[in-house]
């Protein structure tokens, strides 16, 4: 029988600058750790990074990887922005080298299965997951089941359209969450704000060092400027998960994401207060809880893990699976 100090898999997390990975237990748990520098611009030595994670941490267990980027159904990323690669069948390419099934996943689906199963939506079974950090990522749970949508997609929450025609977002459209409350979008909009002039605040001259986080620190100092760029962005956002909530009624949010964590204390109520009049009957409802995801930088190597041994459970006991 499995202990809860013994890894029941391996989740691997590949971001836009590093790729860490490590044996995860069934709750969560990380044993051992291994990280490189993500190749970027370099598919085949992507692949060589993930495979010699993997094979340090050993093999015969199932492995799952998170992605930053778009990732389809048959675990190809076709698009890797912050690597700067694109259509490549990582689940196929590791899967032959390992001799296992391979499960890859878009960053944000798996870091919201890794708060399902061990962080701050434990018990629950519809939810959904916003990531606030350089863009805005999301993920969805309905019915104990990670959403994928028919080509493998859904969960795209950051790219739901808060204002028709409104700010340029970086995935060419307009108006997307994304351009109004992400970590890049807050100092953006922070920068337009200052440039008009006649503001008082301390980040005055700040240049090219204003970014989300900067911003943040500001509001936490007492800036009251800043306070109101993230009060904003905050409002942004609930205008955003009022459409999933619409949609889905989650019985809970999770937010994520390094631009989450610092400015929760902002961010949250403006979101809670700009969702709750715009949900479908509102006067007889309350508005999902938003809470703070719990596992921080590990959930999507967690979530990955236990998303790919989740699911060789269940092809394990569903017949025709």
């Amino acid at each position: 029988m499995t202990t809860a100090a013994e890894p029941v898999a391996v989740g691997v997390d590949v971001g836009g600058t590093k790729l860490v990975a490590g044996g995860i237990t069934q709750d969560g748990t990380i044993v051992g750790r291994r990280r490189e520098t993500s190749p970027v611009a370099d598919p085949a030595g992507l692949l060589d990074a993930i495979e010699r994670c993997v094979v340090e941490l050993g093999t015969g267990l199932p492995i799952g990887i998170g992605v930053a980027g778009i990732v389809d159904r048959d675990g190809r990323l076709v698009v890797g922005p912050n690597l700067q690669v694109e259509d490549v069948p990582i689940a196929q390419e590791i899967g032959v080298r390992i001799g296992m099934p391979v499960t890859v996943g878009n960053d944000a689906n798996v870091a919201l299965w890794g708060e399902l199963v061990a962080g701050a939506a434990r018990g629950a079974r519809d939810v959904a997951m916003v990531t606030l950090g350089t863009g805005i990522g999301g993920g969805l749970v309905v019915a104990g089941e990670l959403v994928e949508g028919w080509h493998g997609y859904a969960g795209e929450l950051g790219h739901l359209i808060v204002e028709e025609g409104g700010r340029r977002c970086p995935c060419g459209n307009h108006g997307c969450v994304e351009a109004y409350a992400s970590g890049t979008s807050i100092g953006a909009i922070t920068a337009e704000r200052l440039a008009d002039g006649g503001v008082y605040s301390t980040l005055v001259g700040a240049g090219p060092d204003l970014d989300g986080r900067a911003v943040t620190r500001a509001a936490l100092d007492g800036d009251a400027f800043a306070r109101d760029v993230l009060t904003d962005a905050g409002t942004w956002l609930g205008v955003a998960l009022a459409s999933v909530v619409n949609a889905l009624d989650p019985e809970l949010l999770v937010i994520g994401g390094g631009a989450s964590t610092l400015g929760a204390g902002f961010i949250v109520p403006a979101a809670t207060a700009a969702m709750r009049p715009r949900l479908l009957g509102h006067e007889r409802r309350e508005p999902p809880p938003i809470v703070l995801a719990e596992l921080g930088d590990d959930a999507g190597m967690v979530g990955a893990g236990l998303l790919a041994r989740h699911r060789i459970e269940r092809r394990s006991t569903t017949p025709g699976a």
